[in-house]
């Protein structure tokens, strides 16, 4: 058995609660793209978390996390998170790290700054989008080279030079040594070192398995997929089901359950298009009540109405075969909600999501409206007990876009979520 989870929007839909709450049936859970410019917020045992790299099968003694080959990964970063959440749990997170992934070194995190990517772009400035160009460009350091130290530092060398040769002007980039550089990723890896192997064997042997659960836990949303997101305002890995299969290196996995995750509004950090955005007093509402500032940067986020437009396209893109709703209670005490059913591009009324930003940016919401609640809905734990205009909402949603909706949150605590299959 296998289900997938994965964001409709542009990231921070809820993904860390939904992802910790169905790990606990994994026996293996895999993160297949992303780097440490995404972040998970989970409570666990009453402790509130922000992951980056670690999957959320890491919180369960039973469970193996495997970090797969579609990723980047910040060794720092890593081990931060695999100490803290040693000391929390009282054991050290299971980890299967593929050794094909490929390494963010402290040079891309330099590059973005030298580049401007982060103030255009509006990203994370974590070394993302210059680990992945390394990547293509076949002068990527990948994790599986710190197990051969020799070639490590011969591919370090070749890069470095390549690197100093471009930018000779930068003390920064000109101080930096291969060797130095080597031993400081060895000396965070020591510990997870002995974790580094074939990933993509071990996820088919787990799917293979008649008796094994496997997860697979997408990083950021649909919308900022490389290839099918707000291009250029996007992040550099596939970030969709449709990604998924190269990302873990196995052609068509049997995933029986695409699970969406979307939050009853929408929100963005970063810069890019944004339809539907608010501002004034109601998007502080939406900011102030639903924590909306990023996991990984502390950005506020822009908040706005939900996008039905943008949810129908993520909903095919992915195959959902059903949803999450989140934050539903942020929407409590409205006596209406707005719901963008469609565009207005040019004069004309269009229900397909364009794909270049510049076009998203001339495009104006077309919205219905529906009626809100007054009462607050976080204590609730039954569906049967959500006020009538909350089923409303749900029930409109699902005519909308064809697919149930399988889980209610309505809060960040665990037991704040509702189970409808």
């Amino acid at each position: 058995m296998a289900i997938a989870v994965l964001g409709l929007q542009w990231g921070d839909e809820g993904k860390g609660k939904i992802t910790h709450l169905l790990a606990k049936d994994a026996d293996m859970v895999v993160r297949f793209n992303g780097g440490p410019n995404a972040g998970h917020t989970v409570i666990d045992r009453g402790v509130k978390f922000g992951t980056h790299l670690i999957p959320a099968g890491a919180f369960y003694p039973n469970t193996i996390s495997v970090l797969a080959s579609g990723m980047v990964i910040d060794f720092e970063v890593l081990r931060e998170e695999w100490d803290m959440l040693s000391r929390h749990l009282g054991w050290q997170p299971r980890l299967l790290i593929a050794e094909n992934a490929h390494i963010i070194m402290p040079y891309h995190r330099a590059l973005e700054e030298l580049e401007g990517s982060g103030k255009h772009f509006g990203t994370t400035r974590r070394g993302i989008a210059p680990a992945y160009r390394d990547k293509a460009a076949k002068v990527g350091i990948r994790v599986g080279d710190l197990l051969r130290q020799d070639i490590a530092k011969q591919r370090l060398e070749r890069r470095l030079d390549l690197l100093k040769r471009e930018w000779p002007n930068s003390e920064e980039v000109q101080s930096l040594d291969a060797g130095v550089l080597l031993e400081e990723q060895l000396s965070f890896a020591q510990p997870l070192l002995p974790s580094i192997g074939n990933a993509t064997s071990a996820i088919d042997n787990a799917l293979e398995a008649a008796d094994r659960a496997v997860m697979f836990e997408g990083a950021q949303g649909a919308l900022l997929d490389v290839d099918h997101g707000s291009y250029p305002f996007v992040t550099s890995s596939s970030t969709t089901y449709a990604g998924l299969s190269n990302s873990i290196g196995i052609s068509n996995p049997d995933i029986d359950r695409r699970l969406g995750v979307f939050k009853g509004y929408v929100t963005r950090v970063g810069a890019g298009p944004f339809p539907t955005r608010v501002s004034g007093e109601l998007a502080e509402r939406l900011r102030t009540i639903g924590g909306e500032f990023g996991v990984t940067t502390g950005r506020p986020r822009d908040c706005g109405w939900l996008d039905l437009v943008a949810l129908r396209y993520t909903v095919r893109l992915n195959d959902c075969t059903g949803l999450a709703i989140t934050k539903l209670d942020v929407l409590s005490g409205l006596d209406e909600v707005k719901v963008c059913r469609s565009y207005r591009l040019d004069g004309e009324s269009i229900e397909n999501f364009p794909l270049a930003a510049d076009v998203l940016e001339g495009c104006e919401p077309e919205y219905e409206t529906v009626p809100g609640w007054r009462e607050p809905i976080s204590e609730i734990r039954e569906f049967s007990g959500l006020p009538s205009q909350v089923m409303g909402y749900i029930a409109f949603i699902e005519r909308e876009v064809g697919v149930p909706v399988e889980i209610v949150s309505v809060g960040p605590e665990p037991e704040a979520t509702m189970m409808r299959a």
